[in-house]
């Protein structure tokens, strides 16, 4: 009799918490649509392809707007890129390049934000279904809920990532969100976001942001410069210096051929390309060398993952005026230069047989 009253109390206490965690989740989504103006901080832990851990800070606000596309202005500010939308009209501002990059047509800009960066946000992850499973306690009371994102088969093996958004119990606001990805049964990668310092307000607050001086405007997506570099053409030279600080010069290395490998650090596809040059049985011919180029990464990052990558060629850093040069914008990318310093080949993206053929046969 007392094991079943025992049963009985702990069914009553799990049912009561799913519904008081039901309507905790109602009364975050009402609170949030009863602001004109919401504002707040976020740490994002975000794995690279080496298991490294980026921390990515910024803060957001949105105030209420007059267009239709979207029902908020906002202006978020992240490192070194600023994302604005306000009265209709979207632009990134990229401090490191001292430029502007606009999207004139609207509907396409909505869904640029709305598919990147805005998923992430409190105010989007509040309007999924999700379903409470459990309370939790990592500073404090919260009240865990999830959702399946992904559930598929690819190349006959099982690809799952589940979200997890954790609600402060008495903030009644979005304190913590996690996607837990997974490949074949094993945990994949683990991103995490922790939001603090929220202010919210029901006042109307016109959102205001003013344009850095002296930046260059330029349209997204719109062809500026040279495209990528194709085979027949004479490969630009440059003198750079390694990693170690040794010179690399294209000019002195003519009569040997050259693969230049144009990658960056948070680039699946670019770590893809150098496990395969790490594998035992690839071995580059006698008279070709190759050289690791990031235009996008400091040194001291790419030391960092060069090294726990084992990159065992030259590899320079912060090269953009080279990675300009050759016209890159998507990574990885390849060009074998032949001995006289003509392009033999250019490859854009990871392709095994591109490599495969290059081993010393």
């Amino acid at each position: 009799m007392h094991c079943v009253l025992a049963i009985l109390l702990l069914l009553m206490t799990v049912l009561g918490n799913a519904q008081d965690a039901s309507g905790l989740l109602e009364m975050s989504r009402k609170h949030v649509q009863e602001q004109r103006s919401i504002a707040y901080a976020y740490t994002a832990y975000w794995p690279n392809p080496v298991g490294e851990v980026d921390t990515l800070r910024g803060a957001c606000k949105f105030v209420v707007g007059k267009q239709k596309g979207f029902r908020y202005d906002f202006v978020t500010k992240e490192g070194q890129r600023d994302m604005t939308y306000i009265d209709g009209t979207y632009r990134e501002v990229v401090h490191d390049e001292k430029k502007v990059e606009l999207y004139p047509d609207e509907d396409k800009a909505i869904r640029t934000f709305t598919n990147s960066f805005l998923k992430y946000s409190p105010i989007l992850l509040l309007d999924r279904s999700w379903q409470y499973v459990r309370d939790t306690t990592i500073a404090h009371s919260l009240a865990g809920y999830r959702t399946i994102d992904l559930d598929t088969v690819v190349n006959g093996n099982r690809v799952y990532v589940e979200l997890w958004l954790y609600i402060g119990k008495e903030s009644k606001l979005p304190e913590w969100y996690v996607r837990q990805g997974y490949f074949k049964g094993q945990r994949g990668q683990r991103i995490e976001f922790k939001f603090t310092d929220y202010a919210l307000s029901r006042k109307i607050e016109p959102l205001v942001y003013t344009l850095p001086a002296g930046y260059t405007s330029e349209v997204s997506g719109a062809t500026q410069g040279p495209q990528v570099l194709q085979a027949g053409i004479e490969a630009p030279v440059f003198q750079l210096a390694d990693l170690q600080g040794k010179p690399v010069d294209l000019q002195l290395l003519r009569g040997k051929k050259v693969l230049l490998n144009f990658s960056t650090i948070n680039c699946g596809y670019c770590k893809l390309a150098i496990d395969y040059m790490n594998r035992k049985d690839f071995v580059l011919p006698d008279d070709m060398v190759a050289v690791y180029i990031n235009p996008v990464d400091k040194a001291d990052r790419v030391a960092s993952y060069a090294q726990k990558s084992h990159i065992s060629f030259p590899v320079v850093a912060d090269a953009r005026a080279v990675g300009a040069m050759y016209g890159v914008w998507a990574y990885p990318t390849f060009f074998l230069i032949d001995e006289k310093g003509v392009i033999e080949k250019t490859v854009v993206g990871y392709e095994e047989d591109f490599l495969k053929g290059l081993g010393k046969k």
